[in-house]
C-alpha cells in the first residue's frame, strides 16, 4: 500500500508539473531519515536473530522513533505531519501494547491462505501475531484486508502522509499547488 501511495503521488505530481529535481526547494530536513526507519523495520525479516523479543522491540523503537523525529523536523508540512504522524503513533501504540508485534484480526486471518494463516498463528512471521482475547487496541491492528495482504488504520494514515510528502518534494506548479503548498 505504501508503494502504491508513492507511485500515485509521483504520477499526480508529474501530471501537474511537479519534478523530483525540485526537492531542494521543499526545504525538508532529515530527508535521509525514512530510509533507516525502513531498514530497521525490515531487519527482522532478513536476520532471524532480530525477529523476536528485545531485538525486534529495538528495531520497532528505532523505526518509529526515526519517523517521529523526521516528522517533527518537518512539522511545517502540515498534511504530511498530521497524517504520517497520526499513522506513526497509531502503529507504534498497537505494536508496543501487544508485545511488539502487530496483531492481525481473526477476520483478516480467515482471508489468508491456509499456509499463511498457519504461519501467522504459529508465530513464524516476524513482528506479527494473531489477535486474541487479550489483544489491546485491535481496532488499530491489521484489520483491513487488501489484495495481497492486510493493513491497519495507521498504515493508511502513513500512506496518505507519504503521498503529501512526495507531492511537497515535487512542488507541482499547476492547479494542485494551492492544495499542497503546506505539505
Amino acid at each position: 500500500m505504501f508503494l502504491w501511495s508513492v507511485l500515485i503521488a509521483l504520477a499526480v505530481g508529474w501530471t501537474f508539473g511537479g519534478r523530483l529535481a525540485r526537492y531542494e526547494k521543499a526545504r525538508m530536513r532529515g530527508l535521509w531519515m525514512p530510509f533507516p526507519a525502513f531498514l530497521a523495520q525490515s531487519l527482522p525479516n532478513w536476520v532471524p536473530a532480530f525477529s523476536d523479543g528485545i531485538p525486534a522491540a529495538i528495531c520497532i523503537v528505532i523505526c518509529y522513533g526515526t519517523l517521529a523525529l523526521f516528522l517533527f523536523q518537518n512539522r511545517r508540512l502540515r498534511k504530511t505531519f498530521w497524517f504520517a504522524g497520526s499513522g506513526t503513533l497509531c502503529n507504534f501504540l498497537v505494536i508496543a501494547l501487544n508485545d511488539f508485534c502487530m496483531p492481525v484480526s481473526q477476520r483478516v486471518l480467515s482471508l489468508l491462505s491456509e499456509e499463511g494463516a498457519r504461519a501467522l498463528t504459529a508465530g513464524e512471521i516476524p513482528m506479527y501475531c494473531a489477535a486474541g482475547p487479550d489483544t489491546r487496541l485491535l481496532f488499530l491492528g491489521d484489520i483491513l484486508p487488501l489484495p495481497g495482504g492486510f493493513a491497519s488504520v495507521g498504515d493508511l494514515l502513513l500512506a496518505v502522509g507519504a503521498f503529501f510528502c512526495i507531492l511537497c518534494l515535487m512542488r507541482p506548479r499547476k492547479i494542485l499547488h494551492w492544495w499542497i503548498k503546506n505539505g
